[in-house]
């Protein structure tokens, strides 16, 4: 998932690039806090602490804004989850529970360090219900954990890895909405593995 930052006051204030990404994280911001309808370039500006020229030399509209926040969080997140599937040839139980892992880790183990990041994220796969270009980088995203997810549960004896990832991803997504809605902050980890394993033995 999305990984927003808080910005340090009297920071130094970065240059080229990192300014870029700057941006983009005060933009996960604003969406965590208030919605992706709050979303202005000088709001933006505002909350990075950066020029108001900052916003406009870099993103042209407010769909650009949060399509590039977008993709900043999926690109994060999808550049560790192919990391994780290069060092793991797990099989069985362990397999298992490296698929339960893949999920997880996107969020952290403790909900209420991760509240701010999930919520813009969630926050912005559901914008994508109106904004085709931040459905493309949904779907990507989701894709890459559906692969990651589908090769585990193969390992683990899955018979119909496709489907059962989807199933996982669904149950993952449905119980962290509802813990960012309810406030609530259980662990996860084990209700999502017993969904695995119930998954991959046809239970």
């Amino acid at each position: 998932m999305a990984v927003t930052s808080a910005r340090t006051p009297n920071a130094p204030r970065p240059r080229g690039a990192a300014r870029r990404e700057a941006l983009l994280e005060a933009v996960l911001r604003i969406v965590a806090e208030v919605g992706p309808d709050a979303v202005t370039h000088r709001r933006v500006a505002e909350e990075a602490q950066l020029p108001l020229a900052s916003t406009t030399y870099w993103f042209d509209s407010k769909e650009h804004l949060l399509t590039a926040a977008l993709e900043l969080a999926a690109d994060r997140d999808t550049a560790r989850l192919l990391a994780q599937a290069a060092e793991s040839d797990c099989r069985g139980a362990d397999a298992l529970d490296a698929a339960v892992a893949t999920i997880i880790d996107s969020c952290g183990t403790e909900l209420a360090a991760n509240r701010s990041s999930l919520t813009a994220t969630y926050a912005l796969l559901l914008e994508a219900a109106r904004r085709p270009a931040l459905r493309e980088i949904a779907g990507r995203w989701t894709e890459v954990y559906l692969l990651t997810l589908g090769q585990l549960l193969e390992r683990a004896g899955s018979s119909r890895p496709r489907e059962d990832a989807e199933l996982l991803l669904a149950a993952a997504d449905g119980l962290l909405i509802g813990q960012l809605a309810s406030g609530g902050a259980a662990d996860l980890q084990p209700r999502l593995r017993r969904l695995a394993e119930a998954l991959v033995n046809g239970r």
